[in-house]
């Protein structure tokens, strides 16, 4: 009896039960690989999003320095226009003070 079990475990594939695994694990190897490119996918695009993300937070960082810098130029240059007025009015001032003594 134990031969028989024997045997029966070391009997050949037939021709179709071989060609249907190889399909099978043909299959499976296909689906594993397809797999294997999507996840490859997702992580190149995951890196191109935070490559953009990164870049565009670079580049508002550049704008809100070049914008505060420009502000701020403009802000000396109209604190340096009225502290020119304000000299010119003092000095207006001043020469009244005299033309009034004089007369």
């Amino acid at each position: 009896m134990k031969r028989k079990v024997a045997k029966v475990g070391k009997l050949r594939l037939s021709p179709n039960e071989e060609t249907m695994l190889m399909k099978e694990e043909y299959e499976r190897r296909r689906k594993l690989r397809l797999q294997q490119v999507r996840e490859q996918q997702k992580y190149i695009a995951l890196q191109i999003r935070q490559k953009v993300k990164q870049r565009r937070e670079e580049q508002l960082h550049r704008l809100e320095e070049a914008l505060t810098a420009e502000w701020q130029r403009a802000q000396d240059q109209k604190m340096k226009a009225l502290e020119k007025l304000y000299l010119s009015s003092l000095r207006a001032i001043g020469e009244g003070h005299r033309q009034a003594k004089e007369n």
